[in-house]
């Protein structure tokens, strides 16, 4: 019997690992990668994928996104959402437990499954919420694949409280009750870190002395509303010993509190998100509402500290927090910023920011993979992804490194474009040219080959992979 031919190979193109940057051809068969053969080597396909001059990151795997399906389509749904994320190169998305209703048990985490699965572009995984009031739903939704848990420090904005039930715990007493039982579970439990004491007594000052500008929300949520629910939440994860992440961080403190808690041995690690590495509180004097987001963009100085504990480490992975809303709502804001939602969408623009930081000198290719994608496998036991390897999913972002553009939005993808103003007229350099999940071109010089329902559920393998400690920043 001769050769059978592979489903797919890509030639041509420069491949580009957390440890490595070399030149080979990908040979795919069953969605998977079968082989990394010679640069030369052109085995028989039925597709044959032409990376010529370009870049062939692992596809990325997005750690903190908000697609609001069921419940808000109006702003957002899977199918639009993750047609955005194929046109940014990510081929794996995490989605926050966010909905209507929340999931928050393992009826919803199932109901939401079944909405949303023939929707998809992509692969996707799903959070769980956890609360106080929720405990005994903990377990029966890591039985139904929960990736991760969610967990809110601070009460929900007002009109917003269906959207959180069973999402937040505003009480220590509880939380430590709440991080024990996730911890038997061996998940992720991830945390929106701010005070809620501290925003109280502050949203409250700022009201009373008549303050509604966009710079309002800003003093409403100094760096220390951050460091302090960090601190706290850090204390009670040295004694649970679960592996907890501080998601979207944006305070040099609060990243020297994860790092020094690493060095100690607790199971923490960090996620950040583009608009905190390249956006400043400039544009929320700007853009007002629409560049409203919590915690809230830093100054420029705050922005350029936080930079270090990417480039050392103690930063484990980018997430976009895409955060879809309609121009309606945002409006809401403009006379009084503490009416306008918080949160823009970022699906698109998170890989090419990043590319951009490569050419400003701010990270290499290699910490791009890492950080976008090869860490968030480990970190949420998805072995099969973000990996450039024989027997992973042939997942991969291919992107002309050296393209100059600019963003625009009429061009994206996602419902929510028109709020995505922090980000009109941009100018990036690395655009995504193609992007392949499981060894099919699911986005393509612009174009969406493939239907809703491609996209497959994941459940996280405990079995086998890298764990949490795989990397470790210096001590330092």
């Amino acid at each position: 019997m001769g050769f059978v031919p592979y489903d797919a190979i890509v030639v041509g193109g420069t491949l580009v690992t957390a440890e490595r940057t070399f030149a080979a051809t990908i040979a795919v068969r069953a969605g998977k990668i079968a082989g990394l053969l010679a640069p030369d080597e052109r085995p028989p396909a039925l597709d044959v994928i032409d990376a010529t001059g370009m870049h062939v990151f692992p596809g990325l795997v997005d750690t903190h996104v908000h697609l609001r399906d069921p419940g808000h389509t109006e702003r957002e749904d899977f199918t639009t959402g993750t047609r955005a994320a194929a046109a940014g190169g990510i081929t794996t998305i995490l989605e926050m437990p966010i909905s209507t209703p929340t999931v928050n048990s393992a009826e919803v985490f199932r109901a939401r499954r079944a909405i949303v699965g023939p929707k998809t572009i992509v692969d996707y995984a799903l959070y769980g919420a956890a609360g106080h009031d929720n405990l005994d739903e903990i377990a029966p939704m890591v039985a139904e694949g929960a990736i991760a848990f969610k967990t809110f420090l601070h009460a929900p904005m007002p009109g917003r409280e269906h959207e959180f039930v069973g999402l937040f715990c505003i009480d220590e007493g509880r939380l430590r009750d709440l991080m024990f039982e996730v911890a038997k579970t061996g998940v992720p439990h991830t945390f929106h870190c701010e005070n809620n004491a501290m925003l109280h007594a502050l949203e409250h000052k700022l009201v009373e002395s008549g303050r509604t500008d966009p710079m309002a929300h800003a003093e409403m949520r100094p760096t220390v509303v951050e460091d302090v629910s960090v601190a706290t939440m850090l204390a009670i994860a040295a004694e649970t010993k679960g592996h907890v992440q501080v998601v979207h961080m944006s305070s040099p403190m609060a990243a020297q509190l994860v790092k020094e808690a690493k060095a100690r041995g607790v199971r923490a690690t960090g996620e950040t998100c583009p608009h905190y590495l390249f956006l400043s509180e400039d544009e929320l004097r700007i853009f007002g509402p629409y560049a409203k987001c919590n915690p809230v963009l830093r100054s420029n100085a705050d922005r350029d500290a936080f930079w270090k504990y990417v480039q050392d480490g103690t930063i484990d992975v980018i997430g976009s927090d895409h955060a879809p809303y309609s121009v309606e709502e945002k409006e809401r804001g403009t006379d009084n910023i503490f009416r306008a939602p918080s949160g823009f969408p970022g699906l698109e623009v998170q890989f090419p920011l990043m590319l951009t930081a490569y050419h400003d000198g701010l990270l290499s290719l290699s910490d791009i993979a890492r950080l976008t994608a090869t860490r968030a496998s480990e970190l949420f036991a998805l072995p099969q992804k973000g990996r450039i390897e024989e027997g992973c999913d042939a997942d991969f972002a291919i992107v002309n490194l050296d393209e100059a553009w600019t963003f625009e939005l009429k061009d994206a993808f996602s419902k929510a474009r028109e709020i995505m103003k922090v980000y009109q007229g941009r100018k990036l350099r690395g655009k995504v040219v193609t992007t392949v999940v499981r060894g099919t071109r699911v986005f393509d010089h612009g174009k969406i080959l493939v239907e809703p329902g491609f996209g497959t559920f994941l459940r996280p393998d405990h079995s086998k992979g890298k764990t949490w400690a795989a990397y470790s920043p210096a001590a330092t």
